[in-house]
């Protein structure tokens, strides 16, 4: 249980440097906030989001583990779904509390991740898991 806390807190602080950074290249990129396109900056920032912190963890679980598929695999399950319920139940509050928009999906996509919709949580939490398993399994040859 302790592996997979330590796990969850890795994959979170990726998580959290990987959103920053999209949020950042979005801006240096395309010279305007994330909130006046949201399907450019959605698909732009949701392809970071459910990329780059899977495989950081997968890669780190191939040299820190003995069976890091199996690892992956927990956390990055966890992981995938503690995220989209978290953000679901949060911008759920805020929107029911009048800060906003009051459709949920749309406060959240407006107000904070515009890549948060339908597709990544349900498509892009099979692909997160997928590539976290698929880059803790990865095998170096040594030349």
């Amino acid at each position: 249980m302790n592996q997979v806390i330590r796990g969850l807190s890795v994959t979170t602080f990726f998580y959290m440097v990987t959103l920053w950074a999209s949020f950042a290249l979005f801006h240096a990129i395309f010279d305007k906030p994330f909130d006046h396109d949201w399907d450019l900056s959605g698909n732009f920032i949701g392809l970071f989001m459910v990329s780059v912190p899977y495989i950081a963890y997968g890669l780190i679980l191939r040299h820190l583990e003995n069976r890091p598929v199996r690892r992956a695999v927990q956390v990055s399950l966890l992981t995938v779904v503690c995220e989209r319920v978290s953000i679901y139940w949060i911008g759920s509050y805020f929107a029911a509390n009048g800060y906003g928009n009051p459709i949920p999906l749309q406060f959240i996509r407006g107000e904070a991740a515009p890549y948060f919709s339908i597709p990544y949580i349900f498509i892009g939490g099979i692909v997160s898991v997928l590539l976290c398993v698929a880059a803790a399994g990865v095998r170096w040859r040594k030349s």
